[in-house]
């Protein structure tokens, strides 16, 4: 059986610890098939311009800040050209789940500011 999701990074599981109450079960992260078709519908040609860099928006990010939606959830954020935001959902309680990413998109540096001020600030690059 082929794979559902290709593999990413690996994040620093004491980086995003504050977003979630319960233990991250694992420091893996992935991205389905599933997900990445319905990031290309939203946001066409996204997630062909930051492919090759998710490994190093997840491993090294600007800042993590916790979504007020979803339970361990986290916002992503790195500059490369614009501001980068990947949504990344946190594995608390099945074994045998990766860390996955939800969504990608761009935003400009007054929103980044705005998102700074309005979400809780879990890890800033120092």
């Amino acid at each position: 059986m082929e794979k559902e999701y290709i593999t990413v990074g690996k994040i620093e599981k004491s980086k995003y610890n504050n977003l979630c109450k319960k233990t991250i079960k694992t420091d893996e992260v992935v991205i389905t098939y599933k997900q990445i078709e319905h990031i290309e519908q939203k946001r066409v040609g996204i997630f062909n311009k930051y492919k090759e860099r998710l490994r190093d928006i997840i491993e090294n990010p600007d800042y993590i800040i916790k979504d007020r939606k979803h339970d361990e959830t986290g916002l992503i954020i790195k500059k490369i050209e614009k501001n980068v935001i990947v949504v990344l959902k946190l594995n608390t309680n099945k074994r045998n789940r990766k860390n996955s990413i939800i969504t990608i998109w761009e935003i400009k540096d007054k929103r980044l500011k705005r998102y700074l001020l309005t979400h809780k600030l879990i890890y800033k690059k120092e």
